[in-house]
């Protein structure tokens, strides 16, 4: 069974440097939706080997399992295309890591409670933006199955158990992406907070990312609705499962970064 791994899980296991106590993971073979701003969708000419910022290298997942011990958890991003639900469960039954995240779009219920009893402890779902500006980003789905989906979901994961992705900088109305976060949290579930970044190949590499103080703001908004306080310099850090910080996902190492990763707090 193959994957692509994150750049940086792959030099982890390669060279034995951990820098991130998640593995992260990738369904091969592109995506079919028509994601304008993802470079995994086969309708755009952008480079597979790239999700966001980082790449991902292909591996034999039977023969580096055991590699993945060290991790505290291990996170499958899939794609939309033919069966790949079952595969999903295929490369979640072959790894041993404690933690199991997935994330997905809109899929069969039963499948959630598959995906449950093999070990997945935590979902995540890719709602990415405001109902208002769903057609312009060119989602699968409607808006409404993906909010059905997600409190079917937290159901059977319970609740602070299903991390919503929202990705700030689309084009949406602040106003509209803030109520959003509130009413996720209303429904028992979480937000996982990225910054746009656009990526060479899709139709929006030319869309420009937000400010990083607009995004701070939104990040303050997000810790409080989470926390029930403030967060300072708290609220800057990636959100996500536990143990999730998508090292320099959305960012240059060079630059501050949107979302702080434990790397970087461990140097400080």
């Amino acid at each position: 069974m193959e994957v692509l791994l994150s750049s940086g899980t792959y030099y982890a296991i390669t060279k034995g440097s951990i820098y991130s106590r998640t593995a992260y993971a990738l369904m091969l073979g592109g995506c079919k939706s028509f994601c304008k701003f993802c470079s995994q969708s086969l309708w755009n000419s952008a480079d597979k080997r790239y999700l966001s910022r980082v790449k991902w290298f292909p591996v034999n997942l039977e023969e580096i399992k055991d590699k993945l011990t060290p991790f505290y958890r291990f996170c499958l991003q899939t794609v939309v295309k033919d069966r790949f639900e079952e595969e999903a469960l295929q490369i979640l039954r072959i790894v041993n890591v404690k933690g199991k995240s997935l994330t997905v779009v809109p899929i069969d219920v039963e499948y959630l409670n598959q995906f449950r009893k093999i070990g997945v402890d935590y979902l995540g779902v890719g709602l990415d933006t405001t109902e208002s500006n769903w057609e312009k980003v060119s989602k699968p789905f409607s808006f409404q199955e993906y909010v059905r989906f997600i409190k079917e979901a937290i159901q059977i994961f319970g609740k602070r158990r299903v991390y919503v992705h929202l990705v700030y900088g689309m084009g949406e109305k602040r106003e509209e992406f803030v109520e959003l976060m509130k009413q996720i949290y209303s429904w028992g579930a979480e937000v996982a907070l990225f910054a746009f970044t656009p990526v060479k190949g899709t139709p929006m590499e030319h869309w420009p990312r937000p400010s990083l103080k607009e995004y701070r703001e939104i990040q303050d908004i997000r810790f409080r609705l989470s926390h029930g306080r403030e967060g300072k310099e708290e609220a800057y850090f990636t959100s996500g499962c536990p143990s999730c910080d998508r090292p320099f996902y959305n960012e240059d190492p060079l630059k501050e970064p949107y979302n702080v990763p434990a790397l970087v707090r461990r140097s400080d």
